[in-house]
């Protein structure tokens, strides 16, 4: 068997992206609070801090994982998230030996986007970028603008329905990615903490 790792990548330019990010996520351009104060004390807090839009150097460093990230889109993925932190999103699904394309939104999805990118891609990857792993659906709306594959001018009202729909999909699905926190308001990601390897028979 394969290991299911995204090893057989550009394995370079995955790490060069990282270490960049990991060198200006101390700016605090993407977020309004300070990362090193994020603890699992004020994780457990009803309010959380806003993300703003994040600088451009940091959006071109999630761009260059991002298109690594499709170029084998049947493998887990290792993802630099705004602390700078990593963190892992599964293999897209298979069904019957081939890819499970789901439900597309032409609407806000550029042409031009890689096979089998759909919304689910989208909102996953901004869910597992969050800071701490936690945030508000705003939150992820914020960063899901990061992506190469969005259209740009979209409205934030057809952003916020498009991007309530995928977290709500990936909330009931098995061995879901997110879980909604309704007495916090927030959303989690749940795959933060795992490692690719764990995702080697998940593709199949």
């Amino acid at each position: 068997m394969t290991k299911n790792t995204s090893d057989d990548m550009p394995e370079k330019e995955v790490n060069r992206a990282a270490k960049i990010l990991m060198q200006i996520v101390n700016n605090r351009s993407c977020t309004s609070f300070n990362l090193d104060e994020w603890s699992e004390e004020s994780r457990a807090m009803n309010s959380l801090e806003t993300i703003h839009p994040c600088s451009e150097e940091i959006r071109d460093c999630f761009r260059r994982e991002e298109a690594l990230t499709y170029t084998q889109p049947d493998k887990a993925f290792s993802y630099t998230a705004v602390d700078g932190k990593k963190s892992v999103v599964a293999p897209l699904k298979r069904r019957g030996g081939k890819l499970f394309k789901r439900i597309c939104h032409y609407d806000i999805l550029k042409r031009n986007r890689p096979p089998f990118f759909t919304l689910h891609c989208l909102v996953r990857d901004a869910a597992a970028r969050l800071p701490g792993g936690v945030g508000t659906r705003d939150n992820v709306c914020v960063l899901a603008r990061d992506s190469q594959f969005i259209v740009e001018d979209i409205s934030d009202s057809q952003l916020s329905k498009a991007v309530k729909g995928g977290l709500d999909r990936l909330h009931y699905e098995d061995d879901s990615c997110v879980k909604y926190e309704r007495g916090m308001h927030r959303w989690t990601y749940l795959h933060g903490d795992r490692k690719v390897e764990d995702f080697e028979d998940d593709s199949t």
